[in-house]
């Protein structure tokens, strides 16, 4: 004669006699329980992980099965949130932060300064900082039917910017920014104003950036009246730039009577324009060696002695790993920054 065993497919599986065990997963939620109904219904009055274990049993005997429960706390609570420190006028950011509590839940950002609140609803969701400058005081706001919990308030620095690929967001905004205030930058394109900040530094725009930083903003050299490298004819909006890096003695061209006005301008390159120019044409730096400046600098390269002036000045550390990267192209972001800490253009708190 066969005999039929129960089997226990899930907690609301029918069978003679029912078994539902609430345990806790940890002791620190001190809740546990039993019921005998067929369909029992479990309230628990702590959050936390529990297993719920099933027991069907006939005349033939039982089985069980086990489900691991976790029980959210209703309270709404803020684990994390993502509110911006600094941002650009008119530009867009995305806020989003993560909670828990019983759904549904309203996720309100508030944006307060001396205006009417800026109030918007959502994670995540996209916010379009106000076109007026300023500090606004943020917060953010998450609720259910059971509660509200609310982040402390924190300060968003919104700051009009000057360059379309530039924001405030950008890791050497305020050197741009300072440094254009001051007259130095050129500008890579004008619809709408951009800076370029990732190309290279050529060797052309060098001269300008060089010479109105080392002579402020209103500086413009003297007209070009003959050409001094075939490659640079005097009809060149940077002929006179360049002609007076010549002048000053700063650079002797790339070879061959040119001077090479696009091509970019790598960091031991760099280290002789910034050095020259700072200091003239008769500038002597540091020819003792060992020790070299740098690992990838050597004694037994012409540019150790520009390198480790640099050093000395305090305007590099290198590129990490005590090396210098001496063969790398300088971006015009890079340069903003080497710029400004030669000639003492250092900008503002933001």
């Amino acid at each position: 004669m066969l005999r039929s065993y129960p089997r226990v497919q899930s907690l609301a599986r029918r069978a003679l006699l029912f078994s539902l065990v609430v345990l806790p997963f940890s002791s620190a939620w001190a809740q546990s329980g039993t019921s005998t109904a067929e369909n029992p219904t479990a309230t628990f009055s702590t959050p936390g992980t529990k297993v719920v274990t099933l027991q069907a049993c006939n005349d033939a005997g039982c089985t069980t099965t086990t489900q691991m429960v976790t029980v959210l706390d209703p309270l709404p609570k803020i684990l994390s949130s993502s509110i911006p420190p600094l941002v650009g006028t008119g530009q867009t950011v995305t806020l989003q932060d993560s909670a828990s509590g019983r759904p549904p839940l309203t996720h309100t950002w508030i944006f307060s300064s001396l205006l009417p609140d800026i109030v918007v609803t959502g994670s995540p969701v996209s916010w379009t900082a106000p076109l007026l400058p300023g500090d606004y005081q943020a917060h953010l706001e998450v609720s259910n039917v059971d509660g509200l919990a609310s982040t402390s308030p924190v300060t968003v620095k919104v700051r009009s910017y000057t360059f379309a690929d530039v924001p405030p967001t950008y890791w050497v905004w305020s050197f741009i920014e300072n440094l254009y205030a001051h007259g130095v930058p050129t500008t890579c394109g004008d619809s709408p104003l951009l800076f370029c900040p990732d190309a290279p530094m050529t060797r052309g725009d060098m001269a300008v950036f060089l010479l109105r930083a080392k002579e402020g903003g209103s500086y413009a050299p003297p007209p070009c009246d003959t050409a001094v490298f075939d490659d640079v004819p005097c009809s060149d909006p940077l002929a006179p730039w360049i002609n007076e890096l010549v002048r000053r003695g700063v650079t002797a061209g790339c070879g061959g009577n040119n001077y090479c006005p696009t091509n970019p301008v790598t960091r031991d390159q760099m280290a002789v324009f910034l050095v020259l120019t700072a200091q003239g044409a008769s500038a002597n730096p540091d020819r003792t060696c060992p020790p070299a400046p740098f690992g990838d600098v050597p004694c037994t390269t012409p540019f150790y002695p520009w390198v480790k002036a640099l050093v000395g000045l305090g305007v590099t550390a290198g590129c990490g790993n005590s090396d210098y990267c001496p063969g790398t192209v300088v971006s015009r972001a890079q340069m903003s920054v080497f710029l400004s800490v030669m000639f003492g253009l250092l900008p503002p708190a933001p």
